[in-house]
């Protein structure tokens, strides 16, 4: 959403060919393992990195420079730079007086964010945010290589991601070789010149009512167009309004996935009928009227895209175990028995892929002749760069917006803010500036042997670690009478839980770090279902109030 707002469509690093590696957030080595030695390898070769992480991550420790900013703080962080490179005539004059729309708004607004100002909100020293800013304005190209979730679970997500998205902006770096590129997606979302006709497939409207959440997040519905806000699905079971909620179906569905996980699971229960689909009997699943078991990738055929424009469809290692069948054949023959009248859910397993990779000039008969073996995809795109020389920027005004046309729009029904601003989570929601909570609850930084609640069902894995952990830093340890080891009470507006301290370097003085999904310790439970991001409708996971006690 924030890359959209900004620039009409999403950009990824071009880290192999990068100067520069502007890491935003996000840590590899433990959220994407199969790339991490990538970046690693670059660095090797000469390329420079700089990492915005509250936490000391393997990524932090190969970087030239390491800002430690405060989890929910990333705006004004950017901000702040964007001021450096403003101030200090650093900026690609030329890209922006042709493409900006809003620039001297925008310019007036970040004189606010001095580097003395900044280093008050973010922690990270102003020295090392100005030599950040310039390292980064001077060096091309330069990528920005961003993240899902880090900075979007906040309550502010969406305008400090806007303002880092500016960064990119100010420096030219848009659809350049080395930059951030615009790559075409193809099926999964793979970025691939072997297009797909996976946007062709997806819907665009809700028929008859308004989706979920579509009045209170209406940006969300402009931007992600065939997508629910799921956070508000609990509210329409049990509130039964604007409209209520009889039957769900859910795909993969994990309860201990929102916010206030018990509010979900009441409406699960308290829903009239309730499906789900899964590979395995998860906590979700027991409180279903009905499982329908899904295929593991051994059991089914599937289509892959690879970003090398290669595509396979891997043979079946096992027949199909007891009753389990492909999700796509449970979908399609669900369409069937509702008496759903849509071409594409009327197709054939075999007719809706073959659909799917039309485009390629590969057909999925070709693909099983060839077995396990890899394609090449037939008609194949090329990367131009500065697409938007041609092309203009798929935005209201067609150029690139550090001043928002499409929050503009809402600034009067719903308070958004067109320039991204930043604001606090006490600016946000006033009823948290409370002293009883001083400390900070960051929870879903990745652990390598987690994957979100999945893994704790195996006890191999969930006994790598003999308890729920929290992490907290040596100072706050000390504060509180806390060792290695103590078991410690976690409270919040909403309850508490207990865990056993983890007295690490890795948390900052004045946070706590704990892992999601952990059915003996859940922190989500912790938060209020309420705490989101006003635009956005995402939680807030990574910034809340609260506090530790020693038990």
């Amino acid at each position: 959403m924030a890359w959209k707002l900004v620039f009409g469509a999403q950009a990824g690093a071009d880290y192999k060919n990068t100067k520069l590696l502007f890491v935003w957030s996000r840590n590899p080595a433990y959220s994407d393992l199969h790339c991490s030695d990538k970046y690693f390898d670059e660095i090797e070769k000469g390329m420079k990195m700089i990492v915005v992480d509250p936490r000391i991550t393997p990524m932090t420790q190969r970087a030239e420079l390491h800002l430690r900013l405060k989890p929910g703080t990333d705006g004004a962080l950017a901000l702040g730079i964007a001021n450096v490179i403003i101030s200090e005539n650093l900026y690609d004059k030329e890209f922006v007086e042709k493409y900006g729309y809003g620039f001297e708004e925008f310019k007036e607004y970040v004189k606010e964010y001095t580097p003395e100002k900044t280093e008050r909100i973010t922690g990270v020293k102003k020295e090392d945010m100005i030599k950040a800013a310039r390292l980064y304005a001077a060096t091309k190209p330069a990528a920005m290589l961003t993240s899902a979730s880090p900075v979007v679970h906040h309550v502010n997500g969406i305008q400090n991601y806007r303002a880092v998205m500016c960064l990119v902006a100010l420096t030219g770096n848009y659809d350049i070789i080395g930059g951030n590129r615009v790559l075409p997606s193809s099926y999964l979302h793979v970025s691939s010149f072997a297009e797909s006709n996976e946007e062709q497939y997806r819907g665009e409207k809700f028929d008859k009512e308004p989706g979920i959440g579509q009045e209170e997040f209406p940006v969300w519905f402009e931007l992600v167009k065939e997508e629910a806000q799921a956070m508000r699905l609990p509210d329409y079971i049990l509130k039964k309004k604007p409209y209520e909620i009889k039957a769900l179906v859910g795909v993969g569905m994990n309860h201990r996935m929102w916010p206030d996980t018990n509010y979900i699971l009441e409406a699960l229960n308290g829903i009239e009928f309730f499906v789900s689909i899964d590979l395995f009997m998860t906590e979700a699943c027991k409180h279903a009227d009905i499982v329908l078991p899904a295929c593991s990738s051994l059991e089914r055929t599937e289509i892959k895209v690879f970003s090398d424009n290669y595509i396979c469809s891997p043979e079946v290692a096992i027949e199909p175990l007891g009753e389990s069948k492909n999700d796509i054949i449970i979908l399609t023959e669900l369409a069937k028995k509702l008496g759903i009248d849509d071409e594409m859910l009327n197709m054939t397993y075999d007719e809706y892929m073959d659909y799917m990779i039309e485009p390629t000039g590969v057909t999925l008969e070709e693909l099983r002749e060839n077995k396990n073996n890899p394609i090449m995809a037939r008609n194949i795109g090329t990367y131009k760069e500065k697409k938007y020389e041609t092309e203009g920027f798929n935005t209201p005004s067609g150029k690139v917006e550090f001043v928002s046309n499409i929050l503009a729009k809402y600034s009067k029904t719903h308070g958004y803010d067109s320039l991204p601003k930043y604001k606090s989570f006490q600016d946000i929601y006033p009823e948290y500036e409370n002293n009883e909570y001083p400390m900070i609850m960051n929870t879903g930084s990745r652990r390598p042997q987690f994957m979100h609640s999945r893994t704790y069902r195996m006890d191999w894995i969930k006994n790598l670690e003999e308890a729920a952990f929290v992490d907290i830093s040596l100072r706050d340890a000390e504060r509180y009478g806390i060792k290695q080891g103590d078991k410690v009470v976690i409270s919040t507006l909403k309850g508490s839980i207990e865990a056993v301290a983890n007295v690490t370097i890795v948390s900052q003085e004045g946070v706590l770090s704990m892992y999601h999904g952990n059915p003996d310790a859940d922190v989500n439970i912790l938060m209020d279902k309420d705490f989101l991001d006003p635009i956005s409708g995402y939680p807030g996971f990574k910034c809340f109030p609260c506090k530790i006690s020693k038990k």
